[in-house]
Parts: structure tokens; C-alpha cells; sequence
């Protein structure tokens, strides 16, 4: 997979690097020139550029990128100007690192609704999320099992909880199901979360939006969301 990281500081260096030890390729931009020359030999391309220039941030593989992460920490109004050029450009998708409350807020009237909180997610577990396809967060319990919540494959959508032989067929185990609901902001855009319907049934029916908790193995799992 290629990943492009804005901001090679402390978060996104670790982030980085991570994803290259992880099999990936990933660009590293950083208007600190200090900074992309100290790692040029750990990411596969490190780019020294302002990341608010619009012909310069062109010239990166931004639609080619499974993901685009802007790690940038220091500056709230860059990170806001620069996830508006890349809706600009038309970048599928964009997570953004946050701050705060309110920061987050101006990115989802954007259309943002990928948000990384460094002080909660480590690199080395957003990097694993992403290397997993469909994965919104996980777990590591030990080298071999972890939790993961995945968004819901189509071939499952109509499903019964009972319908689907998750250990039988897969050898894992799904824990719970989360839902989307809409709530409204303090600026009055409605966004979509997510509720833990909790103890499942046999009959509760799997919906598109779905998010899956499941359990088990790494390379099960893997294969499960692969298929």
C-alpha cells in the first residue's frame, strides 16, 4: 500500500517508519528540510515543501495514495488549509491528527471524518489500523490475537447474526456490532457516529454502516477481511 504522511515531527516520523517496516511505501513531506534529511534512509521518499502550496503538493502521487495522514502538530490553520486542498484536488482519503475540539469540528464541516489523537493512538497502532483494509481501530493482545473493528464487508449486509459461522467458517469471533446515529455539532452539521448495540442476539439483522468488533487471530482475521 502507499501512504503519504504531511508532518515528519516526532507522531508522524514514528508513523512513518512504521508503515515502511510494515511492508509499505510512504512519502514523507515536511517543510523542515532538517527533518526529511534525517530520515531519508528510514521512509522510502522524504519531500521537504510547504505543504500549503497548492502546484507543489501536486506534484505528489495524492490519488494514488490508499490514505493521506496529516500528522502536522504544531499548527492548527496549516493543517485545516491543507485538508482543504486536498478536498480541492479530490483525494479520496484523509486523516486528519487533532488537537481539539474545536479544530475537529471545522474538519467535519469539510467533509473530514477520519481523525487520528496522538495522545490516544500510538503510531505503532495506527499503523497497524492501516495496514489492515477496513479497519477503524484495533487492539493487540498479544503478538498473535487482537481486537479489531472493521466496517462490515458488502457480502455480509442482510445477514442474521446467526445467518454467519464467524468461528465455525472463519475461525474468529464476533464480540458486537456498532451503528451509526446522527448527532449534530456545535455548529449544527449533522455527522455520523457510532453505538455499541452491546449483547448480541441470533436475530439482530447486520446493516450497511455496520462497523464489526471481532476477535481472533491476526492472520484470520486478515484473510476474513481479504476475502
Amino acid at each position: 500500500m502507499k501512504f503519504i504522511v504531511f508532518g515528519i515531527g516526532s507522531y508522524g516520523a514514528s508513523l512513518a517508519t512504521k508503515l515502511v517496516e510494515l511492508g509499505h511505501e510512504v512519502f514523507g513531506v515536511d517543510s523542515n528540510q532538517e527533518r526529511t534529511e534525517k530520515l531519508k534512509n528510514r521512509i522510502t521518499y522524504t519531500v521537504a515543501m510547504d505543504a500549503t502550496n497548492r502546484e507543489a503538493i501536486q506534484d505528489l502521487p495524492l490519488k494514488e495514495a490508499d490514505a493521506v495522514i496529516i500528522a502536522i502538530g504544531e499548527n492548527e490553520g496549516t493543517i485545516i488549509l491543507l485538508a482543504a486542498l486536498l478536498k480541492q484536488i479530490g483525494v479520496q482519503r484523509i486523516i486528519c491528527r487533532v488537537t481539539s475540539t474545536l479544530q475537529k469540528t471545522v474538519l467535519e464541516t469539510m467533509g473530514i471524518n477520519e481523525f487520528v489523537y496522538p495522545e490516544q493512538n500510538s503510531a505503532g497502532r495506527m499503523a497497524q489500523q492501516l495496514s489492515f483494509g477496513g479497519v477503524i481501530d484495533s487492539h493487540r493482545v498479544c503478538n498473535r490475537f487482537l481486537f479489531v473493528e472493521v466496517n462490515i464487508p458488502s457480502r455480509l449486509i442482510g445477514s442474521k447474526v446467526g445467518d454467519v459461522d464467524f468461528i465455525g467458517e472463519y475461525e474468529i469471533q464476533l464480540v458486537s456490532v456498532k451503528r451509526d446515529v446522527e448527532e449534530k455539532n456545535i455548529l449544527g452539521t449533522v455527522r455520523h457516529t457510532k453505538q455499541t448495540i452491546g449483547i448480541l442476539t441470533k436475530n439482530i439483522e447486520l446493516r450497511h454502516g455496520d462497523s464489526l468488533i471481532l476477535f481472533g487471530d491476526s492472520k484470520k482475521l486478515k484473510t476474513f477481511l481479504e476475502l
